[in-house]
């Protein structure tokens, strides 16, 4: 069974999607709301595959944060977020562990059409 991170700061938001997920046959979902927590979740290998907000708390943004993932493992990261700006768009797409950005609120057959995707993507 495959296991899912959201790193999301907003607790209702985070716990609604972990619902969805649920419901998708994803049993296995971690919750984290900033880089340090969603760090030690990936370390502790709570994750293979994140679901990464852009605004989280502490002082890493999630671009940043799956950067740093990037850099320990091949977790894919589908970004669920509300930012629209371009230059941030950018960004994301540059990360090395970029399959997705998907706008809040977030459709559930978005949502999972971009985890199959990008676990099929991804080398296991």
């Amino acid at each position: 069974m495959k296991k899912i991170l959201i790193v999301e700061d907003e607790r209702i938001l985070a716990v609604s999607l972990r619902m969805d997920l649920n419901e998708m046959g994803f049993l296995e979902v971690t919750i984290a709301s900033n880089c340090d927590d969603a760090l030690e979740a990936v370390r502790n290998g709570k994750a293979d595959l994140a679901l990464m907000d852009i605004s989280i708390n502490g002082d890493k943004t999630g671009i940043e944060t799956a950067i740093l993932i990037a850099q320990e493992s091949l977790i894919p990261v589908i970004f669920v977020t509300g930012e629209t700006d371009e230059a941030t768009k950018a960004k994301a797409y540059a990360c090395p562990n970029f399959k997705g950005y998907l706008m809040k609120p977030v459709r559930v057959e978005m949502l999972h059409l971009n985890i199959n995707e990008a676990f099929s993507l991804t080398i296991s």
